[in-house]
C-alpha cells in the first residue's frame, strides 16, 4: 500500500526541518564562548578574546586552510626519502 503524495511530502518537510535544527544546534554548539566578567576590553585581548568572549584568532577561510593544506600535500609528495 502506497503513501499518499500530501503525506510523503509532509514527512519530507518534517524530516528537512529536524536537519535544519540539528544543524543549527551543531553552529551553536561548536562556537566557544567564555563567559568571563570583565569589561576591560584590553584585559580580554590579552587573554586572546574579543569583547563577546569568543577567541580572537578562531579559524582561518576555508580557501586559505585548502591552499594551505594542498602545499602542503605537493611539497611531501615532491621529497624524495633519500634511503
Amino acid at each position: 500500500m502506497r503513501h499518499s503524495l500530501y503525506l510523503n511530502l509532509a514527512v519530507f518537510f518534517v524530516r528537512a526541518d529536524i536537519r535544519r535544527e540539528e544543524r543549527v544546534w551543531l553552529a551553536k554548539s561548536r562556537r566557544t564562548s567564555s563567559e568571563i566578567p570583565l569589561g576591560n576590553a584590553y584585559l580580554l585581548k590579552d587573554i586572546g578574546l574579543n569583547a563577546d568572549g569568543r577567541p580572537l584568532c578562531s579559524a582561518l577561510p576555508r580557501d586559505i586552510a585548502a591552499k594551505r593544506r594542498v602545499r602542503h600535500l605537493r611539497r611531501a609528495c615532491r621529497v624524495k626519502i633519500a634511503t
